[in-house]
């Protein structure tokens, strides 16, 4: 299972996304063979949230694992993640610049019925919480590597 998850510091709030399939296993270039079937599940107090659809792609994963190791090793103080629709938005800011708290603001729009329904959250996190995330990115990576199609050649 290729699981990326970030938890709030008392465990009430969590942002899941597994990726546990290609989408288009047979497709013939490689923007449409990175693609991914994805489990996204959001949990707070006052929310339940989860969903399947296809969101996040290879060449995206590949993209933000450098940007979350910049931020877990502190060379940057914020990090925005965005993969494609259905949206989801994590904005990760550091409270300070060496310490271990981090700030979650998230957006999330979710398939409900023929409509999307918009969800705004927050919450705080540690920076061990976001490096978790980080080895979630990885293993999605590993287990779903960019694929080189014929077409591509």
């Amino acid at each position: 299972m290729a699981l990326s998850k970030l938890v709030s510091y008392d465990g009430m709030t969590d942002l899941s996304i597994e990726s546990y399939a290609y989408a288009y296993p047979d497709a013939d270039n490689s923007h449409d063979a990175a693609w991914h079937r994805n489990w996204v599940g959001f949990h707070a107090p006052e929310h339940r949230i989860t969903f399947d659809d296809i969101m996040l792609d290879s060449l995206l994963v590949a993209h933000y694992i450098p940007v979350f190791e910049s931020f877990v090793a502190g060379d940057v103080q914020q990090v925005e993640f965005e993969p494609t629709e259905p949206y989801i938005r994590l904005t990760m800011t550091r409270r300070d610049g060496d310490g271990d708290e981090v700030d979650v603001r998230g957006h999330l729009e979710h398939p409900l019925g023929d409509e999307a329904e918009e969800l705004d959250f927050e919450f705080g996190t540690s920076v061990a919480n976001v490096e978790h995330f980080l080895k979630g990115l990885r293993d999605i990576a590993a287990e779903f590597p960019i694929r080189e199609r014929e077409s591509d050649l």
